[in-house]
């Protein structure tokens, strides 16, 4: 067994690079270092058992080293803030274990090492030196010293002894310093010689045995490296007398004193469980040699005790109880619905937890709450002034409490969403994109919801008595436990919120905005079903004619010989030799290959246009069966038996905070054809109103404006002048009332395109240009609006320091792909940061508008309604005789959603479609 000597800082360091920084605990503590590190320092106790143990680690004053060179180690870049936020985490971890460890005030933690390595070696004891950093190559020497190098990642090790050494890197360790002399250290700007790398250094090194000798020799060299060799002596000089390990630092301690102690077994245990180490334990146990106990208890198994009450007036005094005892005091909450439910579903019961700590559940099964009584009563204890609700995905619930309410009350009025536990986990993680609540409980309160394999406990209701496939009995069993599975993880998702600065995010937007979206979904938007199945039938009929166009062009006799829809069959008609006698084809140009053949999606098509008819006709007919199948079709499927469309509103499914929709998708519906904007001639308003359709004038760009403060985009949109021919006119370097169309066109894609972070060559696919046009055309605009530039490279900066980006309302979206080593895949993280600041800024913008929207309406009494929510336009249903008031009142909440450096403009319009308003 060896001494081993650890390298604290350079192992840290490598743990963070190596693992994602969305590797979090449950309250939003990054711990992809310090877990990386406790990984590495386990796997090394347990492979290397060493006698004695001790880690250095560098301090932050300055070293003998910048003394002597102030530039050393200048243009370092800073510890990202959250390496640095875990440096602590790592001592506690070291300190817990009883390792000892070591740091002095101007040196590093490399002569720390060295000394102790050289003092080791002169009482003959063998040596272990652990370490990212070559310099410590210099210090090996058999039979006592070796050094285990981490090459990358957490476990991917070389252990060099001196042939070793000479191995990798050509020279013997004792002439590692002149050969690194040569070579030069980028990292702690220390540079080398120009054009000599490993392999001449080693070469000349080994040749002359010193730089004395080599610098002697210069006219040996070719003139080119005698040139370099002369002009940077100095600096090889310099770089010798920096890189060499001081072996004579006066330390506080003795090689006696590197030893593992007792360690704290309850600090060990705490922290653990604080970093949600659990998959660490047993691997640290096994070590660590030492009977360390279990780490925490076994996940604990809730099952739920079930009350069912007799009768309505038994259901009746065991709700007003809960009512009676509740005041402000949370409950948890669920409903049994199967699946995901429709809009106009109903539970087959509601879960209400009585004591989460015994778990006592009350079960309100369908035919208790069809009585008038006990819906009455639940309606008193869950309404705006009853007990706050815990839920796990509320909005379903929300709906259908609505939906039934005995005084017919507005969704936001029908219970008080204290926390929506689906939300919150969305929250504090936005690119997980599943919130099951099991394993949020596994990770946050170590618990487990009980399955149908676990008895229920003695004296407990046995929901399954009579027959384990009675339906109400499933519902039961999984809404009591779900309900009591939200109680338990409510209170460390809250404190996850408040650790995060999200708590008024949730609070003040989100919660809200379930509201908000229920009582959408309940009301639907109004279809024409005879239009729609009339916009339906023409492009049917309009896809047959270009799929029998599409048979002629091809040269077939009937569409049973040409199957439009069939790639091999396209591909040899249109690139098949016209000669071909099996099988002639058009002899069209190849454009791109594919692993199964030639290319024919929609790109080729398009760099074919003018080659032939059947070109323009396959991609027309593309476009309308797309339309059709996906819109006639799909559109005409959703419409209900009261002729609306109720869809659903999902608020976890975007990663900058975005709504989306879905069954059907309606924030989807084409606008950039005339075909695709005819399926909005179908939507219109209740009998009896008209819609009103307001939406925000380029919010995305006033976000811009807003992040970025750039004088000249602020001013375009302070004096509202057309902010598209203002950018085209810098860009282009005209006057605005010399801008062409096409100029305003380009303009507008770049401005549009830097809210999703395009680069050159997505811009030059959107406008059909060389990527060399697009790189000049962005040049152009970033010399135009400096800050912008600016704030994205700033923006970019502070999300790979923090981990995540943060809007102005504390949204934050962690981008872990700013960390890793593959270009391409941190290219997309930098697009992405850029992007989420923009999106997100407007995304809650839109949440607040909407809720102070849906607020306003009800405080006036109004009769007009919310009914759609699509991008960055609200859609109402409005009585004609509150036009005048309701107007004006969706334009002021929707300015007033936020106080930005430019102003917020927003386009509102009356129609009898929703075509027609817009």
């Amino acid at each position: 067994m060896a001494l081993m000597l650890i390298d604290g800082n350079s192992l840290t360091y490598r743990a963070f690079f190596a693992l994602p920084t969305d590797l979090t605990t449950g309250s939003g503590q990054v711990t992809n270092a310090v877990f990386g590190f406790t990984s590495m320092l386990v796997n090394l106790l347990r492979d290397h058992q060493p006698e004695g143990v001790l880690v250095a680690f560098d301090r932050p004053e300055p070293t003998f080293r910048h003394e002597a060179v102030p530039t050393y180690k200048a243009g370092r870049a800073e510890t990202p803030d959250i390496l640095r936020q875990q440096m602590g985490l790592v001592r506690q971890v070291i300190d817990s274990l009883a390792i000892p460890t070591l740091e002095q005030a101007g040196v590093e933690a490399d002569d720390i090492i060295a000394t102790l390595a050289t003092r080791a070696r002169d009482a003959g004891r063998d040596v272990l030196v652990v370490t990212g950093d070559r310099d410590c190559y210099q210090l090996v020497e058999d039979p006592h010293v070796k050094v285990l190098y981490n090459r990358r990642g957490v476990s991917d090790y070389a252990l060099y002894d001196e042939a070793g050494i000479e191995e990798r890197t050509g020279v013997r360790p004792d002439h590692y310093v002149l050969y690194a002399a040569l070579r030069g250290d980028p990292s702690d700007n220390l540079p080398g010689v120009p054009g000599v790398g490993e392999k001449t250094a080693a070469k000349l090194i080994n040749g002359y045995g010193t730089l004395d000798e080599l610098f002697a020799h210069l006219d040996d060299q070719t003139p080119k490296l005698r040139q370099n060799l002369g002009e940077n002596e100095a600096q090889a000089r310099t770089n010798a007398e920096m890189m060499v390990l001081r072996r004579d630092v006066d330390l506080p301690l003795d090689l006696d004193d590197i030893k593992v102690g007792e360690p704290d077994v309850d600090e060990v245990k705490r922290l653990f469980e604080f970093l949600e180490f659990r998959s660490l334990w047993d691997r640290l146990v096994e070590a660590m040699g030492t009977d360390l106990g279990a780490l925490g208890q076994e996940a604990t198994v809730l099952e739920a005790e079930v009350v069912a009450p007799t009768d309505a007036t038994d259901a009746v005094g065991r709700v007003e109880g809960l009512a009676a005892t509740g005041g402000d005091v949370p409950l948890a909450a669920s409903a049994g619905f199967d699946g995901v439910p429709r809009w106009d579903a109903d539970p087959a019961g509601v879960a209400l937890v009585a004591d989460a700590g015994s778990g006592e559940v009350l079960w309100l099964g369908a035919d208790l709450l069809a009585d008038p009584s006990v819906r009455g009563a639940l309606a008193g204890l869950l309404g705006d002034e009853g007990r706050p609700l815990l839920v796990h995905d509320a909005k379903p619930l929300l709906r259908w409490l609505a939906r039934t309410d005995p005084e017919g009350r507005p969704v936001s009025r029908v219970a008080r969403l204290r926390l929506d536990t689906a939300l919150a986990a969305y929250l504090l993680d936005p690119a997980e994109g599943r919130y099951d609540l099991a394993p949020l409980l596994a990770r946050l309160a170590h618990a487990e919801l009980a399955t149908d394999d676990d008895a229920p406990p003695e004296g407990q209701l046995d929901l399954d008595a009579g027959s384990t496939e009675d339906p109400e009995a499933r519902a039961a069993r999984a809404a009591c436990r779900t309900a009591l599975g939200v109680a338990h993880v409510a209170e460390p998702l809250t404190a996850s919120l408040d650790a995060q600065g999200l708590r008024a995010l949730h609070d003040d937007i989100e919660a809200p905005t379930v509201a908000v979206l229920a009582a959408m979904e309940l009301v639907g938007v109004g279809v024409d079903r005879e239009r729609l199945t009339e916009i339906n039938e023409r492009m049917r009929s309009e896809v047959l004619r270009l799929q029998q166009a599409i048979v002629e062009d091809a040269g077939k006799a009937a569409p049973d010989d040409f199957n439009v829809n069939s790639t091999p069959q396209l591909r040899q008609v249109l690139f098949g030799a016209p000669d071909d006698e099996e099988a002639p084809g058009l002899g069209l140009t190849p454009q791109k290959k594919t692993k199964t053949g030639f290319s024919t999606d929609a790109q080729t098509l398009e760099k074919l246009l003018g080659e032939h008819p059947i070109i323009e006709h396959l991609l027309a007919y593309r476009e309308v069966e797309k339309l059709r199948s996906t819109y006639g079709v799909g559109l005409l499927a959703e419409v209900g038996p009261d002729d609306r469309i109720h869809a659903t509103f999902n608020q976890t499914v975007a990663r900058t905070g975005r709504l989306s929709s879905d069954a059907p998708n309606l924030h989807n519906i084409p606008v950039r054809s005339d075909q695709g904007r005819a399926f909005r001639t179908a939507f219109i308003p209740s009998p009896g109103c008209d819609l009103l359709v307001a939406d925000y004038n380029q919010i995305e760009l006033r976000c811009i404006a807003h992040l970025a403060d750039d004088p000249g985009l602020v001013a375009a949109f302070t004096e509202g002048t057309d902010i598209h021919t203002t950018t085209a006119a810098r860009v282009f370097s005209v006057a605005e009332d010399e801008v062409t169309p096409a100029q305003r066109a380009k303009a507008k894609m770049v401005s549009y395109g830097l809210a999703y972070g395009m680069e050159a060559y997505g811009l030059s696919q959107r406008l059909a240009i060389s990527v060399e046009e697009a790189r000049l055309i962005l040049t152009a605009y970033f010399e135009a609006f400096p800050a912008v530039k600016d704030y994205m490279d700033r923006t970019v900066a502070e999300a790979r320091e923090r981990g995540y980006t943060e809007t102005l309302f504390g949204r934050r979206r962690p981008i872990p792909e700013l960390q890793s080593g593959n270009r391409g895949i941190r290219m997309a993280g930098e697009r992405q940061a850029m992007n989420a600041g923009i999106q997100g800024l407007a995304a809650d913008i839109f949440k607040v508008a909407l809720v102070r929207l849906d607020r306003a309406l009800a405080a006036q009494g109004a009769r007009s309604r919310l009914i759609l929510q699509v991008h960055d336009e609200v859609i109402l249903d409005v009585v004609p005789d509150e036009h005048d008031d309701i107007a004006p009142l969706t334009i002021e909440v929707m300015r007033g959603a936020a106080e930005l450096r430019v102003p917020l403009e927003v386009n509102l319009a009356f129609g009898a479609t929703w075509a027609d308003a817009k």
